[in-house]
């Protein structure tokens, strides 16, 4: 079998990859989402199923690969390992694919191997929530993304969370009406604070609604509020703090450089979280190097599946990384 399939399955869209070990990328499927926290386990099996079938529509069915590679979103816990191999057990089931090995890993760890050559570096992710993976290029470990109850720093909910609670701060100074708490209150569609409280704590509003007020945040603070931007700032510093943990495990501070990348809205859209990120990054860190991830996070899959970097041979490599859907 020299077929092997890789999927990066996150909470926005599904991508699977289809690669012969002698001929590159040979196949590939898109889908929706398919993190089952947020889409429900039978949306996220039907969009894994969608792109496996996709990209495995030139073989014939019931083909065996020799190892499909998942990096799912929500694979944070022993439990949730678990439950993302059943997941991509049946996903492979209902599009007639069979592997003699399946891998399944968290969608930031699979991110991490494909933008770092051989899997050295730090991969900072700040979007809705964060999540920080560091390597050596033999071991990895991970900080944060426990959820916004634990509070994922830097992300857009611990962005809002901070702004509110400064807001209300505020209002229990004496001061209601400051450019934040119009900005969060505009965003919300509500008139004031106490209307914004009674939004924040209906049923119907949901997690994303309020991660969404960052957006705010990021307007009130472009507009020329400090307090807002401080908010930026303390939210990429406390991130920078989460991601120094995760480098000093894998012996990222003892010396010479290592490359850092940044996905995620967050840190795509706000300047000043960035700044703060990569300021703080880099008094505790010289050595620390921000850059572009020039892959798609699949690719760390398709290395995954290959058997890791040293599987790779020039030509491989070559003939993978022309094929446009691994290109970041």
């Amino acid at each position: 079998m020299s077929l092997v399939l890789a999927v990066d399955g996150g909470g926005t869209k599904c991508l699977a990859v289809l690669v012969d070990a002698e001929r590159g990328v040979v196949g590939s499927g898109r889908a929706g989402g398919c993190n089952p926290q947020s889409v429900g386990r039978e949306q996220a099996e039907q969009a894994l199923a969608d792109a496996i079938a996709a990209a495995c529509q030139g073989i014939p069915p019931g083909t065996a690969v020799r190892t499909a590679a998942f990096g799912l979103a929500g694979v944070d816990t022993p439990r949730g390992e678990e439950e993302g191999r059943r997941l991509a057990l049946r996903a492979l089931q209902a599009a007639q694919v069979t592997a003699a090995q399946v891998v399944v890993e968290n969608d930031g760890l699979m991110a991490l191997r494909g933008a770092a050559a051989g899997g050295r570096g730090l991969l900072v992710v700040a979007g809705t929530g964060s999540v920080v993976y560091a390597g050596d290029g033999e071991r990895f470990v991970r900080a944060g993304g426990w959820g916004h109850r634990i509070t994922d720093a830097g992300s857009a909910q611990h962005i809002a969370g901070l702004a509110l609670a400064a807001a209300y701060r505020a209002l229990d100074a004496g001061d209601p009406d400051t450019p934040l708490a119009r900005a969060l209150c505009a965003c919300a569609g509500v008139d004031d604070l106490y209307a914004l409280h009674d939004w924040l704590y209906h049923p119907e509003t949901g997690l994303d609604a309020v991660a969404a007020l960052a957006r705010a945040v990021g307007a009130a603070a472009e507009g020329g509020d400090p307090v807002a931007a401080a908010v930026l700032e303390q939210a990429g510093r406390q991130l920078a703090d989460q991601a120094l943990l995760a480098a000093k495990r894998v012996g990222l501070l003892d010396g010479g450089p290592f490359p850092v990348f940044l996905l995620g809205g967050v840190l795509q859209s706000s300047r000043r979280v960035r700044t703060a990120l990569l300021e703080r990054l880099r008094q505790r860190a010289p050595g620390a190097l921000a850059e572009v991830p020039r892959f798609a996070p699949v690719y760390g899959a398709v290395i995954r599946a290959l058997g890791g970097p040293a599987a790779l041979d020039e030509g491989l490599r070559e003939r993978l990384l022309a094929s446009a859907v691994l290109q970041a």
